[in-house]
């Protein structure tokens, strides 16, 4: 217990967990993620200045300038956690939002565990090990908001900020009346109806206001007790050390795998890269490519798991390093078969998000190998982060491109090109592939008016379509669902562009 802790973290906390619980209820991809970054790095910044100023690392009270000058480490935490935020307003891709949320609040986490604990140096088990000690520590620690603000009250002998905490009591009387009224007012007065719908959604025309309630008090309890454990400066001191077996293990089933390997790179030279022995006279490139890139794919995730176990586990030897290092260049000899498959199907059978997903897994884990393999010769090298920086970077910048619309505007480019395409496909990836999705259907003439059935029959390559419905109907759909989320507070720029274009068409 510490009641200072609760003098300076306290409020800032739960400021902080009513503006995340306003931005991001029901709201995980609009304008107000970049909006929360930005909050998120400043409250970040000053419970670090506050802390360094009033306990220190080595119980020495740090300046201003000096606590803002330890953290320009952070930095590059800070751009990416903006980069995701930003992509998070230009997407309405489902597991890209997701993807960049969760990347969000890793890498915050990450930076705060950087600040406060040495990580330069963290392998792979250390590094894991310490990112699960620090969030189930977090978890740990949920109940120390009440034992500091307790031990604040014996210790100052009254109560503090209790004209904060009748207001805070009033704000929470007000939420349910609120609804009621807002409900009733808006039954009255469809224009009223309109504007509160456009600013906040159906926030206010349900009870999910009490629920924003409830995830403000989780985020509370987390962020203040993820304070608690970061200030203990103790992760990963019950790791497991590293380099404890003996490497005879590790070089023979090294030697034992790689032999099988280089048979299977050879075949990859001559029949695939090289294309100088043939393929049997009832296979195309399209038949045979289309057997294996999952496979290789899994098999080169499996092959960098394994090295970096080995590496680990096993006491430091010359002879399993160069074991390991012939894996890893068979290894990269495997992705680029798989990317050579994959290009050939997709060539012939069009994008989907499996195969864009597994364009971005293998340039992910060729860069991921790049790293394990230096860090074969090189000790000191921080795998941990160059690992967990590779992969958020890399889903930020494949947030940016947007994959829906990459595959919406190849596979249309195609059908332009006179080939027939899965339409339904095309359809179903929602906002983020409509302008190109209209661009086509104006080009073809295809109107609103015009039954679904219809245009599958003449334009798609699957025919089938169960749907009793127009195109301009389908749309609409799409239309309501996007004003139903808001204008203002879950403004999204994909979502407001589709909704701009399939406007401008059904007129």
């Amino acid at each position: 217990m510490s009641p200072n802790r609760f003098r300076m973290f306290g409020i800032p906390v739960l400021v902080y967990a009513i503006i995340c619980a306003a931005c991001l209820y029901s709201n995980w991809s609009s304008i107000l993620s970049a909006v929360l970054s930005i909050v998120s790095i400043v409250f970040i910044s000053t419970c670090m200045v506050r802390y360094e100023k009033n306990i220190g690392a080595d119980r020495e009270a740090m300046t201003t300038g000096a606590a803002l000058s330890k953290q320009s480490i952070l930095i590059p935490y800070y751009i990416l956690v903006f980069m995701m935020s930003v992509a998070l307003s230009l997407t309405d891709e489902g597991y890209i939002i997701f993807g960049c949320n969760v990347g969000i609040i890793v890498t915050e986490m990450y930076a705060v565990m950087t600040y406060f604990n040495d990580t330069e140096k963290h392998g792979i088990f250390k590094g894991i090990f310490s990112f699960f000690e620090m969030f189930f520590g977090s978890i740990g620690y949920v109940n120390m908001p009440f034992a500091d603000r307790k031990a604040e009250r014996e210790i100052t002998g009254k109560k503090r900020n209790s004209k904060l905490m009748y207001i805070l009591l009033g704000c929470v009387i007000a939420l349910p009346i609120l609804v009621i009224v807002l409900n009733l007012l808006s039954s009255a007065d469809p224009v009223f109806a309109k504007v509160i719908k456009d600013i906040f959604g159906k926030l206010f025309f349900s009870w999910d206001i009490v629920k924003i309630v409830l995830f403000a008090a989780v985020i509370f309890l987390f962020v203040y007790g993820f304070i608690v454990k970061a200030g203990r400066r103790d992760l990963g001191a019950n790791a497991p050390k590293e380099g404890q077996y003996n490497a005879v293990t590790g070089i023979t089933i090294t030697i034992v795998l790689t032999a099988f390997y280089l048979i299977f790179a050879v075949v990859q030279i001559v029949y695939l890269f090289m294309n100088s022995a043939g393929l049997p006279d009832d296979m195309t490139y399209a038949e045979y490519a289309r057997q294996g890139f999952f496979q290789l794919l899994f098999v080169a995730v499996v092959n960098v798991c394994m090295v970096l176990i080995f590496s680990a586990i096993f006491r430091k030897s010359l002879v399993l390093n160069v074991s390991l290092l012939m894996m890893c260049i068979c290894t990269y000899i495997m992705i680029a078969s798989s990317a050579v498959r994959l290009s050939m199907y997709i060539a012939e059978y069009d994008l989907t998000y499996l195969r864009i997903n597994t364009i971005w897994a293998l340039i992910v884990t060729s860069i991921v190998m790049l790293g394990v393999i230096i860090s074969l010769f090189w000790r000191n090298m921080p795998l941990f982060r160059y690992i967990f920086m590779t992969v958020l970077v890399m889903f930020a910048l494949y947030a940016f491109i947007r994959p829906g619309a990459v595959i919406t505007k190849y596979n249309i480019s195609q059908a332009h090109s006179g080939k027939k395409i899965d339409l339904e496909y095309v359809m179903d990836i929602g906002n983020d592939g409509v302008p190109y999705l209209i661009d086509y259907f104006r080009t073809k003439d295809i109107t609103p008016e015009m039954v679904m059935e219809e245009v599958m029959s003449k334009y798609s390559e699957d025919t089938y379509y169960w749907r009793d419905d127009t195109v301009g109907e389908r749309l609409e759909k799409m239309l309501e669902e996007n004003d139903d989320k808001g204008y203002i507070r879950s403004f999204n720029f994909s979502r407001y562009r589709a909704s701009k274009t399939i406007e401008d068409y059904i007129k």
